[in-house]
């Protein structure tokens, strides 16, 4: 499709420089006389899709686990006081007291006595992990962790794109599809009418009067079922924009865009999929953190190495056995903390044999999704490639539909054909006409839908696939 304007790839931060872009490119191509168009409604469910408000937070929660694992190597300071009532009891015997003056006494005895006294305590410590093989996967996953948020983002901003357009293009098809049932309707009512004259007449039996009123009870009913259908639809388009879903502008058939082939063939598009889809960064962040938990249980049963640093007071003041008493003391180190784990009761070999077992499926995962890709690729290329060979077909369809209800009409003239035949040959042409529509509006879901798999769906493309709307203002390929 001929782009409507330039657009730098796409940013996990939304930055105002790309949302004044972004608005441009709603200016370029806005539709006249105020139909909305897609990138308007693409522009409203930016701000008004639930489904991307909910992405968006999974995006901020993955931005801060990228700082909890910076953080994990940072020193932790921790201040801690206490106050209270203690009793404390304390009988000394056999020691020995010196003193200036007094000399030195062997086999003295000290005894103190506080009951329900004052305690105070208050204090300050430092830790600054040196080595710790744990810490440094536990690290490495909430990395990954924060890079799955990433790509779970950019797939939630594909996916929006991706379902706003579906939902644009669900409204014009459901409109186009109630248009011809309700024009059928009126065809079988004014044959039900001259059924009816006619019988009353004597000129027809009436069985054509019956086979007219059961003609009419079953376009009745699809009616309905249209009518619904695109009730559902519009409301879906509203959930997703906020727009109301009434003067969307309509699909151009005649555009040259719809019909293009592909820009590139299947082999560029696998492996452009194979290096940018963010479902397979997503499925291999996950094995990659799956891979880290194994690692961090592992490194369980291994040494660690701190620097640990601490300061701090304790106060006790009362009355006791032997009258008023006190205590105090201050105390302050610095040193290294070596920790040997020797035993955990079977837990950590457990807990190791389940993420074992959970990192392996995870890499499984990437086959499959890899699988799935391929073939998602495969069937959204393929039916850009048949596409431009499709819509002759169903364009010659429609054209053969035309000349057997023109053919007909005149057969009814001559009297050779019925009304019935004339109406059967109305509906085939109303169908083939449908299934053109429909065909043209799956192609510019398909050529999206590529595009998302590569994670290139950005406003760019939608400006493409917006210029197949009627009163778009789309330069040509190239312009300025």
């Amino acid at each position: 499709m001929a782009p409507c304007t330039d657009r730098p790839p796409q940013r996990r931060r939304p930055r105002p420089a790309a949302l004044a872009l972004t608005a441009v490119l709603t200016l370029a191509c806005a539709p006249g006389a105020g139909a909305t168009d897609l990138l308007q409604a693409w522009e409203a469910a930016r701000t008004h899709d639930p489904e991307l408000a909910a992405a968006r937070q999974g995006l901020l929660a993955g931005q801060a686990r990228a700082d909890q694992a910076d953080s994990l190597w940072r020193p932790t300071l921790e201040a801690q006081a206490a106050v209270g009532r203690a009793t404390q009891e304390s009988q000394t015997r056999g020691a020995r007291f010196a003193a200036a003056g007094l000399g030195a006494m062997d086999g003295a005895d000290f005894d103190t006595s506080i009951r329900n006294g004052s305690r105070s305590e208050y204090g300050i410590q430092l830790r600054q992990p040196l080595i710790d093989l744990g810490r440094d996967a536990q690290a490495r996953q909430l990395r990954h962790a924060s890079m799955k948020a990433e790509a779970a983002w950019t797939i939630a901003e594909q996916q929006a794109a991706l379902r706003i357009a579906r939902r644009y293009f669900d409204v014009l098809t459901g409109m186009r599809r109630l248009d011809v049932l309700q024009s059928q309707k009126r065809a079988v009512e004014r044959l039900l009418a001259q059924a009816r004259a006619r019988y009353r007449a004597g000129d027809a039996s009436i069985l054509d009067t019956h086979e007219a009123e059961a003609r009419l009870g079953q376009i009745d009913s699809q009616v309905d079922l249209a009518a619904t259908r695109l009730e559902l639809a519009r409301a879906a388009f509203t959930q997703a924009s906020g727009l109301p879903a009434k003067g969307l502008a309509p699909l151009r058939e005649d555009a040259p865009e719809l019909t293009a082939p592909p820009d590139q063939p299947l082999t560029a598009w696998l492996d452009r999929v194979g290096k940018a889809s963010p479902e397979l960064r997503q499925a291999l962040e996950t094995a990659a953190m799956a891979a880290e938990h194994a690692e961090g249980l592992r490194a369980i049963a291994q040494p660690t190495l701190s620097l640990v640093g601490a300061a701090g007071r304790t106060h006790l003041s009362g009355a006791g056995q032997y009258g008023d008493a006190g205590y105090a003391a201050t105390q302050w180190s610095v040193g290294l903390e070596l920790r040997i784990p020797l035993y955990t009761g079977g837990m950590r070999d457990a807990r190791y044999r389940e993420a074992l077992a959970e990192r392996d499926g995870a890499r499984f995962q990437i086959a499959s999704m890899q699988q799935r890709l391929e073939l998602r690729t495969q069937a959204a290329w393929l039916s850009l490639d048949t596409g431009p060979a499709r819509i002759r077909a169903l364009r010659q369809a429609r054209k053969a539909s035309a000349a057997r209800r023109d053919a007909t009409r005149l057969g009814v003239e001559a009297g050779d054909r019925t009304q019935l035949d004339l109406l059967d040959a109305e509906q085939a042409l109303s169908q083939s006409e449908l299934d053109l529509y429909q065909a043209l509006a799956d192609l510019v879901i398909d050529r999206l839908e590529l595009q998302a798999l590569a994670a290139g769906l950005n406003p760019h493309e939608l400006a493409s696939a917006n210029c197949v709307l009627a009163g778009a203002r789309c330069p040509e390929k190239g312009g300025g």
